[in-house]
């Protein structure tokens, strides 16, 4: 399990206004936790398709022109939108985006991926994709989403967690708890179709045993009737003024998931306050890392 603050933090960028939006959250987010933080653009630097007919050519001094270009773009958004405190790598990388993004991650042992979401849906999601969605899937550390609009507050006063009863979920709660502050409020959430009083009591029963020991003490249980969950916890959510979502990405998907989105996606598309998931494969990971944290401490050099 990853339960502490992350040292050093990834935001992507393609230099739109959501990027940006991302950006200055996680430079706020890195000033509060001390972390550093990489703003990395990824791009294959392929000239556009009336390239050849309006420039006349393309050559290697054309792709080290859009990769300069690039640079310095990186440069003054780095500058516009990062607090000049917080400690700061720019990197760019020759490939796509979410290769980009996988490799930096990857290389720079970052703990934690901050990004923009452009909140698509439907048919239009499917054709154009979701560099998001697809870093939430892979990625082997957790990813927080920043969805388009108001300035979120960093602080994370209130989170709201809606429970799914598996390694990540609880994962992903407990990350939360290390980047929320000490006398953070977490709101856990269970839906069940039970209507009848005895197993509703049951079912929160079972909702206050799952939540790990350390912030039982924290939290307060809801149990939601069924119906469509995502838009439940996303209308609660902005009733509470909660400052974060956290929520379990699964890493298959169904024909459904690919069309509309999982659980977690659908959170993000529709949500008016900031999302973190966590997959299995990160779940896993931390796992892992855990089970080496006592082999480490013995080692001496």
């Amino acid at each position: 399990m990853i339960t502490e603050k992350p040292a050093h933090i990834l935001v992507p960028t393609d230099f739109s206004e959501t990027a940006s939006h991302a950006m200055r959250y996680a430079s706020d987010l890195a000033l509060r936790l001390g972390s550093r933080l990489t703003v990395v653009y990824a791009d294959l630097f392929v000239p556009p398709i009336d390239y050849t007919a309006t420039i006349g050519g393309w050559g290697d001094g054309s792709f080290d022109h859009l990769k300069a270009a690039a640079k310095e773009q990186l440069r003054r958004d780095a500058q516009a939108h990062i607090d000049p405190a917080v400690k700061l790598d720019l990197v760019i990388r020759v490939a796509t985006p979410l290769d980009g993004i996988m490799a930096e991650a990857h290389d720079a042992h970052t703990d934690l991926i901050v990004m923009g979401t452009h909140g698509r849906s439907g048919f239009r999601r499917l054709i154009l994709g979701s560099v998001t969605e697809a870093v939430m899937r892979k990625a082997e550390i957790p990813v927080l989403a920043i969805p388009p609009g108001g300035e979120w507050n960093p602080a994370m006063r209130t989170l709201v967690c809606p429970a799914a009863y598996n390694e990540q979920c609880r994962d992903a709660l407990l990350f939360s708890a290390a980047l929320a502050p000490a006398d953070a409020k977490f709101i856990i959430i269970r839906s069940t179709p039970e209507n009848d009083v005895t197993d509703t009591a049951d079912a929160l029963i079972a909702l206050r045993a799952w939540v790990p020991l350390e912030l039982a003490g924290r939290c307060e249980f809801k149990i939601f009737g069924s119906g469509h969950l995502a838009g439940q916890i996303e209308g609660y959510a902005q009733k509470v003024e909660a400052d974060l979502i956290v929520a379990a990405e699964r890493s298959d998907r169904t024909a459904a998931d690919m069309l509309y989105g999982t659980f977690a996606a659908r959170l993000i598309q529709h949500s008016d306050c900031p999302v973190l998931t966590m997959n299995r494969i990160a779940a896993e990971q931390g796992a892992r890392a855990a089970e080496r944290e006592p082999e480490l401490a013995g080692t001496t050099l």
